[in-house]
C-alpha cells in the first residue's frame, strides 16, 4: 500500500522529498487530506500537539471517519522538530511498513533534544513560560531556554548570556550523542548575526553531525513564540 505524509508548513523551507505541506492559511485540513486519499492508499498525519499545535482535534475527528486509511501521529515536537519528524517519515515511508514506520518515529521523538531559547518576553509571558522576574533577567541581555521533557517544557527556563548560548546548545547536544551520527534542525528567527556562523561551527566541532538545516520560523510559529526565538531539534540515527 503507498502511503503519503502531510504535515503543516512549518517555516519558509524548501519542499521536503516524500512529504506533503499543509498551509493551514490556503487550505483547509478536510480538504488537504481528501486530495491526498485520491492519489494514496493511505495518509500519514503528522500534527503537533497543544498548546503550540492546534488541529489535532479535527484530526482525530478526520480518522474516526476514514479509520482504515487516514493515520494520525501526535506529537509534542513543533518547528524544527516537527521538520525533522516529518522528513524521517518521507524518507522511510517506502521502505518500511506502518507499524515500524511508527516505531522510528517514536523512536526519533524519543532519543531527540529539542531546545527553545527566547528573548521575548511579552510572548513567553502570555504562554505562562516566564516566572514574575524574567523579563527583567532578559531585558539584561540574557536569553530564556527551555528543554523538551516529554509532552511539555521544562519550566522554569534556564537564563543563558546572549554570548554564550550558541556554544551552551553545542554542549548539550554533544553530551547527549556521544560518537553517533545526527541530524540537527534549526529555526532562527531575529537572533545575534554572530549566531548564524558561530552555532554551525560549533556543532560541526561537537557532534558527528550527518545533516543540518536552518529556516526561518513559519508566521505561525514566530506569531506565537515572539521574534527573538531559535528552535532546535536534534535526534541520532
Amino acid at each position: 500500500m503507498e502511503l503519503a505524509v502531510l504535515t503543516e508548513r512549518y517555516g519558509r523551507e524548501r519542499e521536503v522529498p516524500g512529504v506533503y505541506l499543509w498551509d493551514p492559511l490556503k487550505e483547509g485540513l478536510e480538504a488537504a487530506v481528501k486530495s491526498l486519499l485520491t492519489l494514496y492508499d493511505q495518509v500519514l498525519l503528522i500534527l503537533s500537539k497543544p498548546p503550540l499545535g492546534t488541529h489535532t482535534p479535527l484530526a482525530e475527528h478526520l480518522v474516526r471517519e476514514n479509520p482504515r486509511r487516514l493515520l494520525l501521529y501526535p506529537t509534542p515536537l513543533f518547528g524544527p522538530g516537527l521538520e525533522a519528524l516529518a522528513e524521517r517519515a518521507g524518507e522511510l515511508a517506502k521502505s518500511l511498513d506502518v507499524p515500524a514506520l511508527l516505531q522510528e518515529l517514536e523512536r526519533t521523538e524519543r532519543e531527540g533534544r529539542l531546545y527553545l531559547a527566547s528573548a521575548s518576553p511579552e510572548h513567553l509571558r502570555a504562554l505562562g513560560w516566564l516566572p514574575p522576574a524574567g523579563g527583567m533577567v532578559l531585558g539584561l541581555g540574557f536569553w530564556a531556554l527551555f528543554a523538551l521533557e516529554g509532552e511539555a517544557l521544562r519550566l522554569p527556563p534556564l537564563p543563558v548570556p546572549e554570548g554564550r548560548l550558541p556554544g551552551v546548545l553545542a554542549g548539550l547536544w554533544g553530551g547527549q550523542y556521544p560518537g553517533r551520527r545526527v541530524r540537527v534542525h534549526l529555526a532562527m528567527g531575529d537572533v545575534p548575526q554572530t549566531w548564524r556562523k558561530e552555532l554551525p561551527e560549533r556543532l560541526q566541532a561537537s557532534l558527528r553531525l550527518e545533516r543540518g538545516r536552518v529556516v526561518a520560523p513559519g508566521e505561525d510559529l514566530r506569531g506565537r513564540l515572539g521574534p527573538k526565538t531559535l528552535v532546535g531539534f536534534a535526534y541520532p540515527l
